[in-house]
């Protein structure tokens, strides 16, 4: 399974870092892929040494490079715990494209639940407090039992409609399957005969 996992860039206490590296390390002995570059070079430098950017230089356009991350994901995992603007974002943006998001907060943290999160209903969004002991049966419960969403679909289409679906993509600023899925939906509900 391919996991995004997110935090607050904020969480620079050593007592953060700690608990996103058991994230971390819980998603990799899962043998889940982590797709957020950020945090698997994170992980890579603690296990190795070495200090990365996580493939995300300074002249890339990051939110771009975290979105497209986001919608090759299984799931995101977000520790939630200190609040920002930018998880918020990379919360939602996963959650209106059907992909289920586990919402993690320390036990005891800074208060509780973040009240725009708690008040939050989607069936998508799993809301769950931890402390460092129980952080690892949380995440494989979660992964066991993630709701499946999407499905892989591939096919052939010629050319035109590739260099077509090329444009679409760059305009809207979306991948090329964001682009189908979109143009599916719109059709599906403009269809007045179907019926799910």
């Amino acid at each position: 399974m391919k996991v995004y996992f997110t935090a607050s860039s904020s969480g620079s206490h050593k007592e953060d870092r700690e608990n996103y590296l058991k994230v971390l390390q819980v998603i990799k002995s899962s043998k889940h892929t982590i797709t957020n570059p950020y945090y698997a070079a994170m992980l890579e430098s603690q296990e190795g040494g070495r200090e990365d950017k996580g493939g995300v230089g300074e002249g890339d356009d990051v939110f771009e490079t975290l979105r497209k991350k986001i919608s090759n994901s299984d799931c995101v995992v977000a520790e939630i715990t200190i609040p920002s603007t930018s998880l918020g974002i990379q919360i939602e943006y996963a959650l209106s494209n059907k992909i289920p998001v586990l919402c993690l907060f320390k036990k005891g943290g800074n208060g509780d639940l973040p009240l725009m999160v708690r008040d939050y209903k989607n069936p998508l969004l799993f809301k769950q407090s931890y402390t460092p002991k129980n952080i690892a049966g949380i995440l494989r419960r979660f992964f066991k039992n993630v709701p499946k969403t999407r499905i892989k679909f591939n096919m052939f289409i010629p050319y035109e409609l590739d260099k077509y679906l090329s444009y679409l993509s760059k305009k809207d600023r979306i991948p090329k399957s964001e682009v189908v899925r979109n143009l599916l939906q719109d059709k599906l509900k403009a269809d007045t005969e179907y019926s799910s």
